[in-house]
């Protein structure tokens, strides 16, 4: 045998079996021993090194593995730690689970912001377009309303200057009409203002809408004729005029439509129509329709003349006028009224505005007198009607007197409310005419004094102050009815009228 050592297994196998004496007779059994060992060697350093690969390469993954799981503590020390911040509230995070669950949370959260931010984005753009379109407004506002005082100041220095009856008689017309469009210029800022507030009732009390056609186009004749249209009312045979509702209102809206006709068409017709559409259980449903043969709307402005401080285009109003108010207020009143208001239009060709009504029939046919609303009320002589004038303000006063003197009223005047009274108690008054703000005592404090004793006399509130609020107050403590100032010298006389005794 060689000198080279047997391989314990081996080794341990022939001490147990083979003699030494067997061993040293048989050289050929020594040979494959050796041979033997010499395969055990060979196995077991090959093992050796399959171990030490196995060993390295285990090694290297724990390595991975520790890497990863101090890289998982780190993003897990970092995300509560950013979570913490958000929440100002000390986390206590123990599992996966509960961090994929937060993870969800931040994706939904981020998400949520993303979609707020762009809300914001869009709320932005639109409050621009509104600013934008406010100062707009204020321009052509201030425009509308510096025009006709223009005109005003003006013609009142050259007729003070000229001081002539040829000066008068040219300029008086011009004076009437330019005082007339500021007058209807603020009465639609206030009444924007109330319908914006929701400070409109709307009444229901009978009238005559065919009767009130005719009265609008009457009433708006002249200013048809100065670009030269002509306007006319259409009914149906079969249409029931008396109705129960708003007739102020209704005036109003129709107004409206028929002033816009009126400003958009020039050398054309404008038409009110009154269509039947059905009568049933003292119901009636009909339909009103205010068309002209004017410059028409573009389509792709038809969204936008129903909004606020808004026209078709700005060089509509540079053109033509306006605020832009007036279907604004149409169409908020026609919402109260239980309607709303529609339109067709063609560039060129001319618009039709309409809308539907469904209203009680006045079956009694009591419907009031309405030619407070007819520009062609005639005024009346009021020889010896005494009045008693509660007013703060001598400008406003000595108006009122020159006005009244035209009806031969005899006029007695209080600075305020307690001379008011004082006067009252000493003399025999028809009628009083109350302001409702006044120093010393306003009208409110002046009218609940009178009423304490008399119940009869009658009391209107002659006043400025057009706020739903402050008219309601003064018809609870005993005012009659009032009269917002500027006032219409017709209102007036028709007024002091009711109470005239020949």
């Amino acid at each position: 045998m060689s000198n080279a050592p047997l391989h314990n297994k081996l080794k341990s196998q022939i001490d147990k079996y083979l003699s030494v004496e067997l061993l040293s007779t048989h050289p050929e059994i020594r040979q494959f021993i050796e041979e033997v060992n010499q395969t055990y060697t060979a196995n077991e350093n090959t093992a050796l090194v399959h171990s030490s690969s196995n060993a390295q390469v285990l090694q290297a993954e724990n390595k991975q593995l520790q890497q990863a799981l101090e890289q998982k503590t780190l993003f897990h020390d970092k995300l509560i730690q950013v979570l913490g911040e958000l929440t100002d509230e000390v986390l206590n995070i123990k599992s996966d689970q509960e961090i994929d669950e937060l993870i969800d949370i931040m994706r939904k959260e981020i998400e949520l912001k993303r979609q707020f931010q762009i809300q914001l984005l869009e709320s932005k753009t639109i409050a621009e377009q509104a600013n934008e379109a406010k100062s707009e407004f204020l321009s052509i506002m201030s425009h509308e309303i510096r025009t006709p005082l223009n005109a005003i100041i003006g013609l009142i220095y050259i007729m003070e200057k000229e001081n002539s009856l040829q000066s008068f008689q040219e300029n008086i017309e011009v004076l009437k009409h330019s005082a007339q469009n500021l007058f209807l210029l603020i009465n639609d800022i206030l009444d924007f203002s109330k319908i914006e507030a929701g400070r409109v009732d709307i009444e229901k009390i009978p009238f005559n809408l065919s009767e009130l056609a005719h009265q609008i186009a009457k009433s708006m004749e002249a200013r048809a004729s100065e670009n030269l249209n002509t306007i006319e009312v259409i009914v149906d045979p079969d249409f029931v005029p008396n109705l129960i509702s708003d007739p102020l209102r209704i005036n109003q809206v129709i107004t409206n439509l028929v002033s816009n006709a009126v400003k958009f068409t020039y050398e054309g017709k404008i038409q009110i129509r009154l269509k039947q559409i059905a009568v049933q259980s003292n119901f009636s449903t009909f339909k009103i329709e205010v068309t002209d043969t004017g410059i028409g709307i573009d389509p792709s402005k038809f969204e936008t003349i129903f909004e606020k401080f808004s026209q078709a285009e700005t060089k509509t109003s540079r053109l033509y006028g306006g605020t832009g108010l007036g279907l604004v207020i149409t169409k908020k009143l026609l919402a109260l009224l239980g309607s709303e208001i529609k339109f067709e239009s063609e560039v060129g060709k001319g618009s039709n505005f309409y809308f539907t009504m469904h209203l009680p029939i006045d079956l009694k046919h009591a419907a009031v007198n309405t030619r407070d609303l007819h520009e062609d009320y005639k005024e009346e002589n009021l020889k010896g009607l005494k009045v008693l004038l509660v007013e703060d303000n001598l400008i406003n006063t000595k108006i009122a007197q020159k006005i009244m003197s035209q009806w031969e009223v005899e006029v007695d005047t209080a600075e305020n409310g307690l001379v008011g009274i004082q006067k009252y108690n000493q003399n025999h008054y028809d009628v009083i005419l109350m302001d409702l703000s006044m120093p010393v005592m306003d009208g409110y404090d002046a009218t609940t004094t009178i009423r304490l004793t008399d119940k009869m006399i009658p009391i209107i509130a002659l006043t400025a102050s057009a706020s739903f609020g402050y008219l309601d107050r003064a018809l609870q403590i005993g005012i009659n009815e009032y009269i917002i100032k500027p006032f219409n010298p017709k209102e007036l006389n028709m007024k002091l009228g009711k109470y005239y005794r020949k």
